[in-house]
Formats: structure tokens, C-alpha cells, sequence
């Protein structure tokens, strides 16, 4: 069986199979660490591996964090996987709004190996073991989710939750459709995002199974731009914990940092 395997390998060296690539369409190699994509797009995905923020994970100066009006912040930090250029603002389009949900599997390694950098930086931080006891994604709205048929940031977090033997539950519940926030202003977003978010009915009970005074929810989305949709979530989760007691440490962790 291993000299098969082997036999198997160096003809996959000598006759690659060559198949059109998800993100530029030309015949290529596809890579076996990204499903469906080629080398040369592999090569070209932006990662963020160094923070210039710690509070909201840009790898660059971020003056929003700076500012002195800047809200009230309920999440302890949050982590990008990328940064939102022109090539990722493509795919999360082709995944999001054109119905190509075979994006799913190539964005959510992206995000395990995102949690993974992040767990890293925690652990070097604290000095001892990190844990995440809940995993919960920002929820679409009722209108978008029957439009696109399916909730993004839901899909991406169960992905990851599932790879890394963690829990999966949908603790929020989205009180209101809201104009698209890639479409506004920082002021305009912000104002958008108030009082949109609360915890499911069924958030409270779940906390208390956990027998805990602390739990540590990481909270996933697809796009971070002023963090108002983070920080409204982890304002609903905090509020969910205060009817036990328990306090709730919310972290998040998005596909993408605009």
C-alpha cells in the first residue's frame, strides 16, 4: 500500500491534473491546501499575520480606534484573516450575492487557519491555555437569507467550529433588516447598526449549561469595517449572560478586515 501511495505521488508530480481555477477561471494545477484554486491565486491572498491595531486586528494604523468618540466597545478584540482588496472583495461578491456557495470550503480554511493565528497570539499573551467555549456567527437578516438562500457567516462558522471540536450555537437573533453597510458612511454605519441585534430566546438557557461565571464566545463574521456589527452582537451576548450571572468575554474573528 505505501509503495502505491508513493507511486500515486510522483505521477501527480509528473501529470498534474489540470482543471479551471473557482477564482480566475484558467486551466491550472489546483492546490491541495486550497480547494478549487490555483497557485497563483493561493499566492495572492493578502494575509494578515501582524496587527498594527490589537483592538481591532488592521495591519495597519487604524485612526478609527484612536478616536476619542469612538463607541463603547463589548468585544475584547478582533482578528482578520485578510485585508478586503480588490481580489477578496470579488470572491466574498461571488459568494455572497452570485449564488457561488462552492466558495464555502476555500473560506473557511482561510478561517481555521485565522482561529489558529489567533490562538497562537492568545496563548503567548495569557501564558497558559486559551479556550473558546461557544462559537456564533453575526446573523442575516430574514429578507437576505431568503434572497441568497443561505446565512454567510453562520456557514463559516460552523465550518470552523466543526474542524476544531467546538460548540456551534446561533445566540443572536437580528431584530431588523438594515440598509446594505457597504453602501454608507463610518457615521451612517454606525447609526444603522443600534438596537438591531439580541440574544435568541433560547440564549440564556444554553449559557447556563456551560455551569460556568465565565465563557469565552468567539463571534464570526464575513467583513470588519467600523466594528458596529461586532460590537452591537457582543453587546446582545453580554446582556444574555447578566440574566445568570455569567460573564461573557466576546471574540471576534472575521474573514476579512476593510
Amino acid at each position: 500500500m505505501l509503495k502505491q501511495n508513493r507511486w500515486q505521488t510522483w505521477l501527480s508530480y509528473l501529470h498534474p491534473q489540470y482543471t479551471a481555477c473557482m477564482t480566475c477561471h484558467k486551466k491550472a494545477p489546483l492546490m491541495k491546501r486550497y480547494p478549487q484554486i490555483c497557485e497563483k491565486c493561493a499566492l495572492a491572498i493578502p494575509w494578515i499575520t501582524q496587527q498594527q491595531c490589537k483592538v481591532c486586528g488592521r495591519g495597519e494604523y487604524c485612526p478609527d480606534c484612536q478616536r476619542k468618540s469612538a463607541f463603547q466597545r463589548y468585544f475584547m478584540f478582533n482578528r482578520s484573516a485578510v485585508y478586503y482588496n480588490d481580489t477578496m472583495r470579488q470572491w466574498i461578491a461571488d459568494y455572497k450575492y452570485r449564488g457561488q456557495e462552492r466558495y464555502a470550503p476555500l473560506l473557511g480554511k482561510m478561517m481555521i487557519e485565522a482561529y489558529q493565528l489567533m490562538k497562537r497570539e492568545m496563548i503567548e499573551f495569557y501564558q497558559k491555555r486559551w479556550n473558546i467555549d461557544i462559537v456564533t456567527g453575526v446573523p442575516v437578516s430574514s429578507t437576505r437569507l431568503i434572497q441568497r438562500g443561505f446565512d454567510q457567516a453562520a456557514v463559516l462558522a460552523e465550518y470552523l467550529a466543526t474542524y476544531e471540536h467546538l460548540s456551534y450555537i446561533p445566540l443572536l437573533v437580528r431584530q431588523r433588516d438594515t440598509l446594505k453597510q457597504s453602501s454608507q458612511g463610518r457615521q451612517a454605519r454606525l447609526l444603522n447598526m443600534q438596537e438591531v441585534f439580541s440574544y435568541a430566546p433560547h440564549t440564556p438557557q444554553w449559557l447556563a449549561t456551560y455551569q460556568s461565571s465565565t465563557l469565552n464566545i468567539l463571534l464570526v463574521d464575513d467583513i470588519y469595517t467600523t466594528g458596529s456589527t461586532i460590537n452591537n452582537c457582543a453587546k446582545a451576548l453580554i446582556e444574555a449572560g447578566k440574566c445568570h450571572q455569567i460573564d461573557i468575554q466576546v471574540f471576534s474573528l472575521t474573514w476579512a478586515r476593510s
